[in-house]
């Protein structure tokens, strides 16, 4: 009977043996490649009411195996896990071990770095803290931020006690302020830490002000016009001047500021030709205000208009 089950089906047993053999030898005489991996720490089995931190988050492992598997396997399962329900509460110098890499059959490890990481377990902790708002992106041009306010302005904090023992503000997530002119207000979360656990609430309300952004600058060599000036006669401005305004910063451009402040001289009443002290005008603006002219006044030449043209 024995023998019956032996022989029965012969060709496909000594077929699969046959297969097997074959995959085997592949393994061990194939080609093998090398891979570097960045591989995650996860930290299991944190007993309740502590926390296990650790600033290695990445490892570096260098690895090889048959070019076959290592071309097939994703490699996104793979991690370094420490059971901490063993480790005391302070500082713990863990090992890393092959037992604590999880890597696909048939890939060995061959460097690790680091060799060993530093894991704290420390007792978790309420604390409350200020909450400080951050930004990203710059608001419209011409515009700055005028006023910020969060509420709360304060969120209960739960963490391992070392790490928010020194530590009183937490951040918010970044708040765009990209192009932005009118008020804005913003529900954003917290920025992540190391250590702690959980936020409460774990939203913010911000709500940011914008107002326009008034510098002053000096703009000099402004050319100056003659208006009311009698038929027949012509006038040439012998000076320049310089003004120093202050306005919204997008609109200080000196061609901006020669239209909108237009310098010019009152010619009007001067008879004859010759040489003359005239006091400098400008326009009235509600975008810009003058802090200073120099000079006051400037010198201007009358000639007939035939002399000017030729």
């Amino acid at each position: 009977m024995f023998k019956n089950l032996l022989l029965n089906n012969l060709p496909l047993k000594l077929m699969s043996v046959f297969i097997a053999v074959i995959l085997w030898l592949s393994l061990v005489t194939g080609e093998f490649q090398e891979i570097s991996l960045y591989v995650p720490v996860k930290l299991t089995n944190i007993p309740d009411g502590y926390v296990a931190v650790t600033d290695e988050h990445l490892i570096n492992i260098h690895a090889k195996g048959p070019k076959s598997l290592v071309n097939e396997e994703k490699f996104g399962d793979v991690s370094i896990d420490f059971d901490v329900s063993g480790m005391k509460p302070g500082y713990n110098n863990a090992i890393i071990s092959l037992k604590n890499i999880k890597m696909p059959p048939g890939i060995q490890v061959m460097d690790i770095q680091p060799a060993a990481i530093e894991i704290i377990v420390d007792s978790l902790i309420l604390k409350q803290m200020k909450v400080a708002p951050t930004f990203i992106g710059e608001p419209a041009s011409g515009y700055k931020v005028g006023s910020v306010n969060v509420f709360p302005e304060s969120v209960q904090v739960k963490a391992a006690k070392s790490k928010i023992e020194s530590q009183n503000t937490v951040e918010t997530l970044p708040v765009n302020l990209s192009d932005k002119r009118d008020p804005i207000t913003y529900s954003i979360g917290m920025k992540s830490y190391e250590g702690i656990q959980e936020y409460n609430p774990q939203q913010v309300e911000v709500f940011v002000v914008f107002k326009e952004d008034i510098q002053e600058k000096e703009f000099k060599d402004i050319p100056v016009r003659a208006v009311m000036l009698p038929h027949g006669l012509k006038a040439k401005i012998l000076d320049t001047v310089t003004l120093k305004v202050s306005g919204r910063i997008d609109l200080l451009q000196e061609d901006v500021i020669k239209s909108e402040l237009y310098p010019t001289v009152d010619m009007s009443g001067v008879k004859t030709k010759g040489k003359y002290l005239r006091k400098l005008n400008l326009n009235d603006s509600k975008m810009f205000k003058v802090l200073s002219v120099e000079p006051a006044k400037v010198r201007v030449e009358v000639v007939n208009e035939e002399v000017l043209r030729d």
